[in-house]
C-alpha cells in the first residue's frame, strides 16, 4: 500500500504523491486553474471557474483522491476514483502539462487503484479521447485492457484487487 508520501521507480523523486480531501480544495482549484488544456478530454475540466469549482467539490466527494505535491508544496496532478455502481469507479487523471512525462500519472494511477481495491471495488474504467496516444499508453501501462474503441473515444478497464506480481513489474 501506498503511505502519504510514496514514490513509485522513475518518477521524479521531489515529486510526492498523497491522498486529498476538502482540506486541500484550495491547492485543486489553483492546479486546475492553471491546468491546459482546459476541456479537451471528454470536456473536462469544465472550462469556466464556477463549473471547475462545483467539478472539483464533486470529485473530492469520491472516497479515493490522490495528487502529486510538488516541493513547493503545490498539487501538480490529481487522480480519483468516481464510484458509478457497486464495486465499480471511472478513473479520472489529470497532471499539469510541464510535469507529464515524469512518471507521475503512473504513480497516481497506482496510488488510486491501490486504494480502490483496498476499499472494495473490484473494476475501474476510464474513457479516454482516442487521439490522446500518451494517456492511453499510460492506462495500458498501467495494467488496463481496451473494451470498446469507438470514436471519439476508447474505453479501458482494469480488474482489482491489483496483483502483487503485475505492481512489481511497473
Amino acid at each position: 500500500m501506498f503511505s502519504k508520501n510514496t514514490l513509485l521507480a522513475g518518477m521524479d523523486a521531489r515529486v510526492r504523491i498523497g491522498m486529498v480531501g476538502p482540506e486541500q480544495q484550495d491547492l485543486l482549484i489553483e492546479m486546475y486553474d492553471q491546468y491546459e488544456p482546459l476541456g479537451m478530454a471528454l470536456g473536462l475540466p469544465p472550462r469556466t471557474a464556477a463549473a471547475r469549482r462545483e467539478w472539483i467539490l464533486s470529485a473530492l466527494d469520491q472516497k479515493v483522491n490522490v495528487a502529486a505535491f510538488s516541493p513547493a508544496g503545490e498539487v501538480v496532478g490529481h487522480c480519483f476514483l468516481a464510484a458509478d455502481e457497486p464495486h465499480s469507479a471511472e478513473l479520472a487523471i489529470f497532471i499539469r502539462q510541464e510535469f507529464r512525462r515524469r512518471g507521475i500519472g503512473s504513480a497516481l494511477v497506482i496510488a488510486a487503484l491501490e486504494r480502490g481495491g483496498a476499499a472494495g471495488l473490484r473494476r475501474v474504467w476510464t474513457m479516454t479521447p482516442s487521439g490522446n496516444r500518451p494517456a492511453l499508453q499510460l492506462q495500458k501501462n498501467c495494467g488496463f485492457r481496451v473494451m470498446k474503441s469507438v470514436y471519439p473515444a476508447d474505453e479501458l478497464e482494469i480488474d482489482l484487487p491489483l496483483r502483487r506480481a503485475a505492481l512489481e513489474m511497473r
